[in-house]
């Protein structure tokens, strides 16, 4: 079939969008395979622990304030009956210092081929609450009762408490409860307190530790008006989260070590605490930790899948390079082969991964697509010193890409500079090209093809 260049380039579009369905497909795979892991995730912390938010400790000082006022009976104007109005509310008070030492000890749990970080963590609370005056002034007619204030420390979830905790409070030994009584905040414990006048100022400090398991992450709120917190553990990938990150920070192969400091201006934790509390509001400015796998591999496949397309067109730039520069044709169904193979590499990146290292698995992908692409290419250019150059420069573009997927902050500046590169090089290459001369003597080429004539790559 006779067809014009600009026809030649129509066909080779249409490859390339038969292509671009394969690796949608593809794409949809990763995305698969990524959920299934987060539901194996979700699964090994179903049976363990989640994971872990710490919000406390909070003193809750319930009361209830009594407003008696006078008001006449309606068939007597001049009797007045004493009538009382009761509101119910509490209290939530705060440390004024508060100290937390954390030491997190991770393992990894596998489940077919996925895993989980589960950690344990060994925590130690101390600090001290500090009252200058009457908590509330009854107002005229009024008067004011105080329930049982209670110590409360929110877990998000309390399955993965593993030994019942105790609070030392101002020389005295309480047991923690399961609870906090709170309809926002559930899940925790509490701490019955006694001895406390709310009309006078008062010191109280407190300590208790609290041995915790979690899944993948592990975070608290700083609740104190001065808060210091410090966490060491030995997972060698820490990501830090928040809206405070550590002020001093050290991580090692064997681990990390951590620290934070923070003050009541700064966090606004009596506002946040009571927003939360009381309404739907979510809770901000939490200091955690997530334990992350850098090397994960559906990430860094899907990574490598964003440049599929602009690999695959190099590609096929190169090969029309070549039938411009050497008035060689190709076939589309030959562009359409070899870019099947570079789908493919895709594909064995993907399952290769979930077995080997991710580097390992680009290597062995790289290998096997450049090998098959240089044996087609052979025959395909008629010549074994063509293949192999066109496979070399295949395995720099598998390189490059390679660069691409590791540079996380510079991949769009280096990927934006290597299009701009290949362009500039197609640009120099091909300006002396007399396209429409060249329609004809590709037509020409094919015809000599057709009647036996040898169509080998010219000098």
């Amino acid at each position: 079939m006779k067809y014009g260049l600009f026809v030649k380039i129509a066909l080779i579009f249409l490859v390339t969008l038969v292509l671009a369905i394969g690796l949608a497909q593809i794409s949809f795979l990763v995305s698969e395979r990524m959920a299934r892991r987060d539901g194996v995730v979700a699964e090994i912390a179903a049976s363990t622990a989640r994971d872990q938010v710490l919000i406390g400790p909070v003193l809750v000082m319930p009361y209830t304030r009594i407003i008696k006022t006078l008001k006449p009976v309606d068939k007597d104007e001049g009797k007045m009956i004493e009538v009382e109005k009761r509101n119910s509310d509490r209290l939530l008070l705060l440390p004024a210092e508060l100290e937390i030492q954390a030491r997190l000890n991770t393992e990894t749990v596998r489940r077919g081929l996925y895993q989980a970080v589960v950690f344990s963590a060994t925590l130690a609370f101390k600090g001290r609450f500090t009252v200058e005056g009457a908590l509330l002034q009854p107002g005229e007619n009024e008067q004011i009762t105080y329930g049982e204030p209670r110590l409360i420390v929110g877990v998000s979830d309390p399955r993965g408490i593993l030994r019942a905790p105790a609070l030392h409070w101002a020389e005295q030994r309480l047991e923690f409860l399961p609870g906090t009584d709170e309809e926002r905040m559930a899940n925790g414990i509490q701490a019955r307190l006694s001895g406390l006048d709310p009309q006078q100022p008062w010191t109280a400090e407190f300590a208790f530790s609290l041995d915790l398991r979690g899944t993948q992450s592990f975070s608290v709120a700083p609740v104190g008006d001065v808060t210091h917190i410090a966490m060491q553990g030995g997972w060698p990938h820490p990501s830090f989260f928040g809206q405070f990150l550590p002020e001093a920070r050290q991580v090692t192969p064997e681990g990390f070590t951590a620290t934070w400091a923070t003050t009541r201006l700064a966090a606004n934790m009596d506002h946040q605490i009571n927003a939360y509390l009381r309404s739907n509001q979510g809770l901000q400015g939490l200091i955690g930790v997530r334990f992350i796998e850098p090397a994960d591999s559906y990430v860094q496949s899907d990574r490598a899948l964003k440049y599929s397309l602009l690999f695959i067109g190099l590609s096929f730039t190169a090969f029309f390079l070549f039938e411009v520069l050497k008035r060689l044709a190709i076939h589309p169904l030959q562009y359409g082969l070899t870019g099947a193979a570079l789908v493919l590499f895709y594909l064995l990146l993907l399952s290769l991964s979930e077995h080997l290292g991710f580097a390992l698995s680009y290597g062995v992908a790289t290998a096997a697509c450049v090998a098959l692409v240089s044996y087609y290419l052979v025959y395909v250019l008629g010549g074994i010193g063509w293949g192999l150059g066109f496979g070399a420069l295949l395995g720099g573009v598998f390189g490059i890409l390679y660069v691409l997927i590791s540079l996380e902050d510079y991949a769009l500046l280096a990927g934006s500079l290597t299009l701009f590169g290949f362009l500039a090089l197609a640009m120099v290459l091909t300006r002396k090209v007399d396209w429409y001369q060249l329609s004809d003597g590709l037509q020409h080429r094919r015809i000599q093809s057709a009647n036996g004539e040898p169509t080998s790559p010219e000098g």
